[in-house]
């Protein structure tokens, strides 16, 4: 083959296949605009709430004062890098909810998530915001916390203990093509999934005991409930942790060995526990999720969450 036919067929072939790759990225933005795929939600989250944080242990934050319609709910941050309406500063008592998404209140509605009930339920003169940011693990969140709470200072601070609390996260720039297409976002995605190499319930036990019992994410929580002994003390804050179960299956439940932990953790530094598994058992685990295609928990499962969390304030309160 001449030289000059050689190049020829590489341009078209590269023209076919950059052709190719617009039709598909036009494809799956089609198909995802009715904001019901996880995968690309999250995606989008990342790209348009999210930012680099300066301290490299908090990895990444809110940007302050922007909002987007995620999963087809409304997501407002406001001038602190949190979820929910401008701290009131009149208030009498503050409650700060710590945590990853589900402190966030992914999938649900401000009214709806921890902060909202909260804000509902408690008396008069309680102020509550939310901390909780996407993809952290718990070590992570409470340092967000830590970073924030010279401007919005707390008394009461509700730390949700889940089970990607000793997860290792790495937050790293991603590539070019990750951050600007949803097709190579979900090829990524999937591409990891299959590198993982399992599958199944029995896997993800597996996968959870291994993350939760190993050195690296004991000492994650560790960290972070040393870092909370110390707000109770500098702040004359008194910390509630709240273990969020793992949401799959309740009521055939295989994952207590994360709650025994963080009981385990929160006694060993004097810390207020609340494990909500058993008011959650009995109706079918898919009431507390947020849709067929997401687990995280939805209004009902804050509701639970929520009186007790309620009922544990008003219980030190009356001390």
């Amino acid at each position: 083959m001449k030289p000059l036919s050689l190049i020829k067929n590489i341009a078209f072939a590269s023209l076919g296949v950059f052709f190719a790759v617009l039709v598909g990225e036009g494809v799956v933005r089609l198909a995802t605009l009715n904001q019901e795929n996880y995968v690309i939600e999250m995606w989008r989250y990342a790209k348009e709430l999210k930012e680099e944080s300066s301290d490299s242990r908090i990895g990444h934050q809110h940007v302050p004062n922007r909002s987007a319609q995620l999963q087809n709910v409304s997501i407002a941050i406001n001038e602190y890098g949190m979820r929910g309406p401008q701290p009131d500063f009149s208030a009498t008592h503050r409650v700060a909810v710590v945590g990853d998404s589900v402190a966030l209140g992914w999938g649900v509605s401000d009214e709806q998530n921890l902060r909202g009930q909260l804000s509902q339920k408690l008396p008069a003169g309680y102020d509550v915001v939310n901390s909780g940011v996407g993809n952290m693990n718990v070590e992570q969140s409470v340092r967000m916390w830590q970073s924030l709470r010279s401007s919005v200072p707390a008394d009461i601070v509700v730390v949700l203990v889940t089970p990607r609390a000793t997860a290792q996260v790495v937050t790293e720039k991603p590539s070019w093509l990750v951050e600007n297409s949803q097709l190579f976002a979900l090829m990524m995605t999937f591409v990891n999934q299959l590198n993982s190499g399992e599958y199944g319930e029995e896997a993800l036990v597996k996968g959870y005991q291994d993350q939760w019992r190993s050195p690296e994410g004991n000492e994650t929580l560790d960290n972070a409930f040393a870092i909370l002994k110390d707000i109770a003390v500098q702040d004359s804050a008194e910390i509630i942790v709240v273990s969020i179960p793992e949401m799959h299956d309740l009521n055939t439940y295989q994952f207590a060995f994360m709650g025994d932990a963080a009981r385990e953790m929160a006694s060993k530094y004097g810390l207020e526990y609340i494990d909500p598994l058993p008011f959650l058992k009995g109706p079918d685990t898919q009431a507390f999720w947020v849709s067929s295609r997401d687990i995280h928990l939805n209004g009902k499962a804050f509701e639970i969450i929520s009186d007790l969390v309620v009922a544990k304030i008003s219980e030190k309160a009356d001390e």
